[in-house]
């Protein structure tokens, strides 16, 4: 948000070139650095109220999407091995050894948090995604639903700074522009999750076709 804001700020007459902001962070009463803020919005607060204010179409990816992205045991599997099939219910799932060396870095990537999110905040069954969400709404918005608010970031709050208020209910009057009077942003509020993965899963697969880590 920092690049961005710096960007909007020093170069305006450079926006009529600029199509969208998508980015993911924020997030609808929940937080993920503090009760109620999300890591990316916190950083630098001022500078994603910036970036909101600015008078260009922006989508928003928020923790409540990221958070049923859960990269389960089986996904897990599978990245490690595309020929993994799961056929028993219930079943207890063994990782192997990746396939290739592109498929292990992955694998350490995305499970580098695994702990910490089982153990601060209670995900049992694997990870969140979250970045690769907003490439994924790039290239796939179908696997979205969404829904345009007018969204501010908290710069004061004693408990609530850096929080990314959402306003569900319109209580904020507003006009039909993206800037900073205007519903400025549309949320992201619903995720195709089976279709995430499996556009996940294809890409992972054309990289490993080409990567020079497998060379």
């Amino acid at each position: 948000m920092t690049n961005v804001a710096l960007f909007v700020s020093v170069y305006p007459e450079l926006l009529d070139g600029v199509e969208e902001f998508i980015f993911m962070g924020g997030g609808a009463g929940i937080g993920n650095r503090s009760s109620v803020a999300e890591f990316n919005i916190l950083c630098d607060p001022e500078a994603a109220q910036i970036v909101l204010d600015t008078p260009v179409k922006k989508t928003m990816v928020p923790l409540n999407i990221t958070h049923t992205a859960i990269f389960t045991k089986e996904h897990h599997a599978t990245l490690l091995d595309p020929t993994f099939v799961h056929d028993v219910q219930g079943a207890v799932i063994e990782l192997g050894k990746a396939s290739t060396p592109l498929r292990h870095m992955l694998s350490t990537l995305v499970s580098f948090f695994a702990k910490t999110y089982e153990s601060t905040f209670g995900f049992n069954f694997g990870p969140p995604i979250h970045d690769a969400l907003t490439v994924a709404y790039v290239s796939r918005p179908d696997l979205f639903q969404s829904k345009r608010y007018r969204v501010d970031v908290e710069l004061n709050g004693v408990h609530t700074s850096g929080e990314t208020v959402v306003d569900i209910w319109n209580y904020r009057p507003t006009d039909d522009t993206w800037g900073n009077t205007g519903k400025n942003c549309l949320v992201a509020e619903t995720l195709d999750v089976d279709g995430f993965f499996r556009l996940f899963m294809e890409c992972v697969t054309r990289c490993d076709g080409v990567s020079p880590l497998n060379q």
